[in-house]
């Protein structure tokens, strides 16, 4: 496997798909998302979809004769932090069948690409009940890419177990400055330990949640194999056919996602939930068009 071979496999669906008119959309979605508004003057550039019409500099888009928008000393670099899960929770399928590991990758590596295409750093908080592996903000692909590694290189089945509120309460601990915070896992019981983290991170930073859709977990009503990625018990099938079961799981999950839902937006935080490589991208999409369209 190359060197560069998850970020390489990160651009050739961004460019692949639409004919590339995704990656110019989200690349615009995310500058207009934490564009900054401070008095100081920086520079021109061309304007990119998602830009403000308050931004064009009418007079020097006529002179150049390129559609030119202002752009501002505190759009110059922000920071991004991935928080990502690396047990063996994400070894397993997502909703639409998917590894999640490959969606994580998906949705940390476009991020992160765009982000770089700024001129802001990436870094990356990663890691399991093992421990957890943290990499420096840096603006390089070379860098992202040993973000990824990092990773993902670990989840395995029998990989350790995830540790995400380890992970919450390192980024929380070492983050000093203020900066984007973006959250990938998996489906989180909302406990008191996760309101807590959530409180103290969303205070500190710009978060963002991006939740990874789980696989049926009685295994499709019984055709298919279900078991406990802890402690690897498995589901009988006969228990796995019953529909009361089906009843009761569809309203405990619909409740879990009711709080979380009701959690992350009082607390102010930008949240999505992605079922699939392939729905990845449009669901940064819209998650950075709501971002935007929900400033103040």
């Amino acid at each position: 496997m190359t060197e560069e071979a998850l970020l390489t496999r990160v651009k050739t669906k961004l460019f692949l798909r639409s004919r590339r008119r995704a990656t110019h959309l989200l690349e615009g979605q995310y500058a207009a998302m934490h564009r900054g508004r401070s008095m100081d003057f920086d520079d021109l550039r061309e304007y990119e979809p998602g830009d403000e019409v308050a931004d064009i500099d009418w007079n020097a888009s006529a002179r150049s004769g390129t559609t030119l928008v202002r752009r501002w000393a505190d759009e110059r670099r922000n920071r991004v932090c991935f928080v990502m899960d690396s047990g063996r929770n994400m070894a397993t399928g997502s909703t639409a069948g998917d590894s999640k590991r490959d969606i994580a990758v998906m949705a940390a590596g476009a991020l992160g690409y765009i982000a770089q295409r700024h001129g802001d750093e990436v870094a990356f908080i990663s890691g399991n009940a093992d421990g957890v592996h943290q990499l420096p903000f840096r603006a390089t692909e070379g860098a992202l890419e040993r973000g990824l590694r990092a990773a993902s290189e670990p989840i395995a089945i029998d990989g350790a177990r995830s540790d995400v509120l380890g992970l919450l309460d390192r980024a929380r601990v070492t983050l000093k400055q203020r900066m984007f915070v973006v959250v990938i896992a998996d489906e989180l019981p909302l406990d008191a330990r996760l309101r807590e983290q959530l409180g103290a991170l969303s205070a500190a930073h710009q978060l963002v949640w991006l939740e990874v859709g789980d696989g049926d977990p009685i295994g499709h009503g019984g055709e298919a194999p279900s078991f406990d990625v802890d402690d690897g018990w498995e589901m009988p099938r006969t228990l796995a056919r019953s529909p009361k079961l089906r009843r009761e799981l569809d309203i405990a999950m619909a409740e879990r996602a009711r709080e979380l839902r009701t959690e992350l937006e009082r607390r102010g935080v930008s949240h999505t939930r992605i079922e699939s490589v392939d729905a990845t991208v449009p669901a940064l999409l819209e998650l950075l068009r709501v971002r935007q369209h929900a400033r103040i």
